[in-house]
C-alpha cells in the first residue's frame, strides 16, 4: 500500500512540474496548430510558457518574424491536454489551424490585423485597429470584439466569423460554400455570398450593396 501511495506521489508531482519556460526572438506574427491551446499576454518580453504532462514535446519556430508554435512529428493533433502561457511585445498576424484554440484578455492596438482560421480552429480576440483582415475556412472559427475603422471579411468551407461586437464604419465581407458571417458596420457594407452562405448584417449601416451568386442569404439585422 505505501508503495503505491509513494509511486501516485511521484507520478502526481511530475505531472505538477510538467512546465516549460523558452524565451523567444521578436516576432509580431503567430501560427499555431495541433490543437495547442494558447493564451496571448502583453509583457515585456517575448517568451513562452508551456504546461502539461508533454510540455517539453512542444516545438516553437520563429522565421523571420513569425513563431509557428507546434507538435512534432509524428505526434501532430495531439496538443489538446497542453496549455500555453505566450508572452508578446507586439502582435498584429494571428493564424490558427488544426483545431487550435487562441485567446487573450487584452485589446490588440494596430494599424492593420490580420486574423486567420482554418481547420476547426478558434480565435477570440479584442482588437483596436484601423483595418481588419479576417479569414476562415474549413470549419474555422473567429470571434471578435473592439472597434476598427474597416474590415475586409472572406468566409468559405464552413468558417465562421461572429463579429456583432466589432463596432466598424465599413466591412466588406464575402461569404461562400456554406460560411457564416455576421458583421456590424454604420456606414457602408459590400456584402457577397457565393455557392451558399450566410451573412448577417448588424449596425443599420447607411448604405448596404448585397450581390448573391448561386444561392445563400444575406439579411439586415436590428
Amino acid at each position: 500500500m505505501k508503495k503505491v501511495l509513494m509511486i501516485a506521489l511521484v507520478i502526481c508531482s511530475q505531472i505538477t512540474m510538467a512546465q516549460v519556460t523558452k524565451n523567444l526572438g521578436d516576432f509580431n506574427a503567430i501560427s499555431i496548430f495541433d490543437k495547442l491551446n494558447v493564451k496571448l499576454i502583453p509583457g515585456s518580453e517575448n517568451k513562452i510558457v508551456i504546461k502539461g504532462t508533454r510540455a517539453s514535446e512542444v516545438e516553437t519556430v520563429n522565421n523571420n518574424g513569425v513563431l509557428k508554435v507546434r507538435m512534432p512529428f509524428p505526434k501532430l493533433m495531439s496538443g489538446n491536454d497542453i496549455m500555453i502561457q505566450l508572452y508578446y511585445k507586439n502582435i498584429d498576424d494571428i493564424s490558427a489551424s488544426e483545431g487550435s484554440f487562441v485567446s487573450s484578455d487584452a485589446v490588440f492596438k494596430a494599424t492593420i490585423m490580420n486574423v486567420s482560421a482554418r481547420e476547426g480552429a478558434q480565435i477570440e480576440v479584442e482588437l483596436d485597429a484601423e483595418k481588419v483582415n479576417v479569414k476562415a475556412v474549413t470549419g474555422g472559427i473567429v470571434n471578435l470584439s473592439g472597434e476598427a475603422n474597416n474590415q475586409d471579411v472572406a468566409i468559405g468551407t464552413g468558417g465562421n466569423l461572429s463579429a456583432i461586437d466589432l463596432r466598424t464604419s465599413q466591412t466588406t465581407v464575402t461569404v461562400s460554400a456554406g460560411g457564416t458571417a455576421e458583421v456590424y458596420a454604420t456606414t457602408l457594407v459590400d456584402a457577397k455570398v457565393r455557392a451558399g452562405g450566410n451573412i448577417y448584417i448588424y449596425g443599420k449601416p447607411k448604405q448596404v450593396n448585397k450581390a448573391t451568386v448561386l444561392g445563400g442569404k444575406i439579411e439586415e439585422k436590428n
